[in-house]
């Protein structure tokens, strides 16, 4: 029931004239009832309090009602009403700091933030006069939070919160701090606070990850590790600082480690897909992969079983990237095709697979596919003929084992054929050869003349599927010689058809490696000293040809089966009266420097001077140089060695550098020089480098594609990102073979 605001009004104010407050009071209320929103109404009763109840009650009651109108006005968007109404609050009760603080939000929020600074400082000194630090330090956090650069406000406030014992508030401040730190790029600033706040507490996880994180950018990956190990000892579920250890171990390729560690994590959550996510990508990252393909198609199962199947398609085709010749991820990509209407992936997966099939003689599953193409698209012509000629082999096999018929007699049409093919006259030959083939569907010469037509109209996928049937017949002869041949010729036909590259896997699985090439490469890396790459390319031989010798021989003799020699070897000049050997050792040379100084005597005026090592060490290497001519480029060469192998690396840079005008050394010390500065953290200098090799007269892609390869991975740590997906293309297309070149090539044009 709605009241009559006018006699309510008209009431209230006989009421105040008579000077009866309290009864006017309780006819303003009447209305707050009807429109409990209505600020106007409050601020008029705290007025009438204000005005008539001179009592600390009645101030109390009228600070009460402003309060309230306020809040409604504030509320409502009347930010300056609002602020009004405080103010007149703040005549009354100028010590109230909850008002100021509301001012100040309020302030802040309007964009006034002299004002805001101003109304939060009064409540903070009112605070820290009643002794409330606590709550005056909560006041200037939201001081400081007005002009967060200001980090030298936030950097006070933190360390009086760490004086008072408030040791979780300055965490955070300190936090906020470093966070502006990485922003401006002051990461040593910012490392230095969370090593800080790691001395408050220790077990901070969060700061232990940050830490690791920054050393992981800065390239200390060892260091990385340690922190990302101690984050996950105090927080072992932190998926943070999981992923920063993944992330460590996967830059120093440690991927056994970094495989272990998410097989333990997905043991524990079966069904967090996110872990089988990280595992694909280490075993794509380690080389191995197969089971990066099985676990792509893994996953691509679980997007389509979680009804996700955009993502299910994505990982579909990254199976088929890295493992093309993996088939069950071909027909998922078929299969999930038909059911999205993805029509032209239909056909072409659905091609693909029918040619794979045919070719490994399975007819009945090429049929089908093709059948099921031309329910998509019934004008595909290649499904057509696929499908025809497998209808007519089932019936000439059908005939034949009913049947003993006389070979046909296909002579005539195949002399026809050749006199065609003499006067440029393909089409009819083709034409020719086709009806021969129907005669005699097996006949060798037919199929291979028929080929040879089709690479003579440039026809290269007819004359493939010619090849493809010559090899399933000469398979069913046992005619091995046969199908290399073959396998080769369709091979120059067209390097990347998989049908070819499928059915030579399938016959010889060593066909694709070249022994050759991988020794030379391996007897590359030994000389440079690059032990474990050369290691590893010999282990890849024998997988390929277990019983090489030289390979096992050269083996042995790196990892140590044979006496070992410390530092390569490298002849020593010395007096034409001594004998000369082929190594030295800079320790020894050291230590007898050492052991002969002291023994020098000294008088009494004279104090002994302690030779530094680095002292020592500068005069060893000037009496090296003194007995070395500039043009003595093999001994600067292996001086170089010597020294990159003690970790002296800006010293190997100076004997490299000595030897580069020597032809036979330039490539090799650039690519020693780059190394250098690579370990020192100088990836652009050892950018430059290698660009100026690989651009000299000297260098050739057949004999130092690891040099190409060195920069392309230099450029990546650099993020520049499309030269190097530049450099590792133009290794790809020197040999698309050579170590992981194909899945950088890949993976760089996706990110692309």
């Amino acid at each position: 029931m709605s009241i009559d605001k006018s006699k309510i009004l008209e009431a209230a104010q006989q009421y105040t004239i008579r000077g009866q407050i309290q009864k006017a009071i309780e006819e303003w209320k009447k209305l707050i009832t009807d429109t409990p929103n209505d600020a106007n109404i409050y601020n008029t009763i705290g007025d009438i309090c204000l005005k008539y109840q001179t009592t600390e009650r009645g101030t109390e009651d009228a600070i009460s009602y402003y309060v309230k109108a306020a809040e409604i006005f504030e509320s409502s968007g009347f930010a300056l009403k609002a602020i009004a109404v405080y103010k007149k609050v703040l005549k009354i009760a100028p010590s109230r700091k909850d008002i100021y603080i509301r001012l100040g939000d309020l302030n802040c929020e309007r964009g006034l933030i002299g004002n805001a600074r101003e109304d939060y400082l009064l409540a903070a000194k009112l605070y820290s006069q009643e002794g409330l630090i606590r709550e005056a330090l909560d006041v200037y956090r939201k001081i400081a939070d007005l002009d967060p650069s200001n980090l030298t406000v936030r950097l006070k406030i933190a360390d009086i919160f760490l004086k008072e014992g408030l040791n979780s508030e300055a965490i955070e401040e300190y936090n906020k701090v470093a966070s502006v730190q990485i922003e401006a790029g002051r990461r040593d600033e910012a490392e230095n606070l969370y090593k800080l706040i790691l001395r408050i507490n220790p077990e901070d996880a969060d700061s232990i990850i940050k830490i690791g994180k920054l050393r992981l950018e800065d390239g200390h990956f060892e260091e990385a590790i340690a922190y990302a190990r101690k984050a996950l000892d105090h927080s072992p579920e932190s998926d943070e600082a999981f992923s920063l250890l993944i992330d460590s171990y996967n830059k120093t390729k440690m991927y056994d480690e970094a495989e272990e560690l998410v097989n333990g994590r997905i043991n524990n959550y079966p069904d967090q897909i996110v872990y089988r996510e990280m595992l694909a990508s280490i075993l794509l990252n380690k080389g191995d992969l197969q089971r990066a393909a099985d676990e792509y198609l893994i996953l691509s199962r679980e997007y389509l079983n979680r009804n996700n199947p955009d993502k299910a398609f994505v990982y579909a085709e990254r199976t088929i990237d890295i493992s093309p010749e993996l088939i069950p991820a071909h027909e998922m990509l078929f299969e999930m095709s038909l059911t999205i209407g993805k029509n032209d992936n239909v056909v072409e997966k659905g091609l693909f697979l029918a040619r794979y099939y045919y070719g490994n003689g399975d007819t009945a599953k090429a049929g089908n596919y093709y059948q099921k193409i031309l329910e998509v698209n019934p004008y595909s012509i290649e499904a057509k003929e696929g499908l025809a000629k497998i209808n007519y082999i089932n019936a000439s096999e059908i005939q034949s084992s009913e049947i003993v018929a006389e070979p046909a007699d296909i002579s005539g049409l195949l002399a026809s054929a050749d006199a065609y093919m003499k006067y440029g006259l393909i089409e009819k030959a083709v034409a020719e050869l086709q009806s021969a083939i129907s005669m005699a569907p097996y006949n060798k010469i037919a199929h291979s003349r028929l080929k040879d037509a089709y690479k003579a109209a440039d026809n290269q996928d007819k004359a493939i599927e010619e090849c493809l049937t010559l090899m399933k017949i000469y398979e069913s002869e046992g005619e091995g010689d046969g199908i290399a041949v073959l396998i080769q010729e369709a091979t120059i036909i067209n390097p990347n058809d998989r049908r070819i590259q499928v059915y030579r896997d399938r016959l010889f699985p060593q066909v694709n490696i070249n022994i050759g090439e991988l020794l030379e490469e391996a007897g590359f890396y030994a000389q440079q000293g690059m032990i474990d790459e050369a290691v590893t390319i010999y282990e890849k031989i024998l997988k390929v040809n277990p019983h090489n010798q030289e390979v096992i021989s050269k083996l042995q003799d790196l990892k140590g089966t044979k006496p070992h020699v410390a530092l390569p070897e490298v002849e020593v000049i010395r007096h034409k009266e001594e004998p000369a050997t082929s190594f030295f050792d800079l320790g020894e040379v050291l230590k007898d420097t050492l052991i002969e100084e002291p023994l020098r005597k000294f008088t009494h005026e004279e104090e002994p001077i302690v030779k530094s090592f680095d002292d020592l060490f500068h005069e060893f290497q000037e009496g090296i140089r003194s007995q070395l001519s500039t043009e003595d480029y093999e001994t600067h060469y292996n001086l170089g060695i010597a020294y990159k192998e003690m970790g002296l690396y800006q010293e190997a840079i100076e004997e490299f550098k000595l030897c580069m005008p020597g032809e036979q050394r330039f490539i090799d010390a650039s690519f020693m020089i780059a190394l250098c500065h690579k370990e020192l953290n100088e990836y652009s200098q050892a950018v430059e480098v290698l660009e100026r090799a690989t651009t000299s007269l000297q260098y050739n892609d057949q004999r130092n594609l690891v040099v190409k390869y060195e920069l392309g991975e230099l450029l990546e740590m650099l993020g520049k990102k499309e030269d190097a997906l530049r450099v590792f293309s133009d290794i790809h297309d020197t040999d698309a073979t050579y170590r992981d070149v194909s899945e950088k090539v890949l993976r760089l044009q996706k990110g692309a």
